[in-house]
């Protein structure tokens, strides 16, 4: 299967993340506040610039610590379509984006039905903007990290330790806000289709692509900085992209 390139594999875009925002509260007014699933931590609404732009976060979520795990995607799916198996810690991965927001959807169902997801909250894939925010953590260097990617071994399982495999999610150190694997490990599927960066040409047929982020044991550190990103059709998987998910409230239409 062909993966195809974006911007030219090497996205890298100056960062200056400005804090959290101002506290807010999770639930929307007159709205019961869900109960997460265990291991989500909860991410404040804020703003943070790219490529000279603010880009704004509005609304709290709650993003999972760990990327979805095998055991996690056998346990509601039933079925397990990774390469790496055998290790049921190790992310899921060979795993299409229409897979990923499956199981999202499923698992609104099931804790919606356990009454711990009320109406208007939902699980979900996260939006590019949402992943790169979570990744920095603060951060205004290309890694939560810092600036290099000499300093990647604490941090991720990338083509440099990995011994060409995954491992199992949260045994390198975490970022500033709890997250582990953030940068490698597995690809993580985002929300969005992709588009080109500005004054760069599009590839064919860009917006039948979506993207994933954050690097995997396949590839060297240098391409798991926040920024970087790939794309791939929705309903494929490969063996480096698995999912992280977001709980949040419904987005209005």
């Amino acid at each position: 299967m062909k993966i195809f390139r974006a911007s030219l594999f090497l996205a890298i875009i100056s960062f200056c993340a400005c804090g959290r925002g101002p506290k807010q509260e999770s639930g929307n007014a007159g709205t019961p506040s869900p109960v997460p699933i265990t291991n989500m931590v909860l991410i404040k609404a804020g703003t943070f610039v790219y490529q000279k732009n603010p880009l704004s976060v509005p609304r709290d979520f709650w993003i999972g610590k760990f990327e979805v795990t095998q055991a996690d995607f056998a346990a509601l799916t039933g079925r397990n379509p990774s390469h790496f198996k055998d290790c049921p810690d190790c992310p899921v991965e060979k795993v299409s984006l229409n897979d990923a927001v499956a199981f999202c959807a499923a698992l609104t169902e099931r804790e919606r039905n356990a009454g711990r997801v009320p109406a208007g909250y939902e699980y979900r894939l996260p939006w590019e903007v949402e992943w790169e925010y979570a990744c920095l953590a603060g951060s205004t260097n290309r890694f939560s990290f810092g600036p290099s990617p000499d300093e990647a071994g604490p941090y991720s399982w990338t083509a440099e330790n990995s011994d060409a495999k995954t491992h199992p999610v949260g045994q390198k150190q975490p970022n500033a806000w709890g997250l582990h694997d953030m940068h490698g490990n597995v690809w993580e599927w985002c929300l969005d289709w992709y588009k080109p960066e500005p004054g760069k040409p599009a590839p064919p047929k860009a917006d039948k692509y979506k993207i994933f982020k954050g690097g995997g044991w396949n590839q060297d550190a240098e391409l798991a900085g926040a920024a970087n990103k790939f794309m791939m059709p929705p309903a494929n998987g490969i063996h480096f992209v698995g999912f992280r998910i977001v709980l949040a409230a419904t987005a209005p239409k």
